[in-house]
């Protein structure tokens, strides 16, 4: 029994381990700061998959960066948050002094992890108008395409 625990565990490290996320075949552009700021950037992929929610009560997460004040806002479904950021040219990104509110949420698990994979974003990437942020390990953690409003 200890021995088809342990090779189910390896198994489901292994599967999980082994996800990682190619985007050298897009054709990237050159990005500058003030390409991703002004605008609604809407969940599209966290952790590599794609977001689907199961309540009709949430709404898309997003991110938006405002460019007069660095200041974040956005909405993991259920809750606002917000914060500050700083940019550099080497497309680093900083996320700080993120708050977020504390309404109760039937299904809170996509916005715990996005929050918290906001606030692990190193860099990002524009490419094809979607934003992507990434950790200091080179691991995706949330992709996004710009709002159709």
């Amino acid at each position: 029994m200890k021995y088809i625990l342990n090779i189910s565990l390896m198994l489901c490290l292994f599967l999980f381990g082994c996800k990682s996320q190619d985007t050298s075949q897009k054709t990237s552009s050159p990005t500058t700061a003030a390409s991703i700021m002004g605008t609604k950037w809407v969940l599209t992929k966290l952790n590599g998959d794609i977001v689907n929610l199961t309540s009709p009560e949430l709404e898309q997460p997003y991110i938006e960066l405002n460019e007069n004040d660095h200041s974040v806002r956005g909405s993991g479904g259920c809750n606002g948050f917000g914060g500050t950021y700083n940019l550099q040219d080497n497309q680093t990104i900083v996320f700080s002094e993120m708050l977020s509110t504390m309404k109760h949420c039937e299904d809170r698990g996509i916005e715990d992890v996005f929050i918290s994979n906001v606030q692990k974003a190193a860099t990002y990437v524009l490419v094809d108008k979607e934003l992507t942020l990434i950790d200091e390990n080179g691991y995706v953690l949330a992709a996004f395409e710009p709002a159709s409003e």
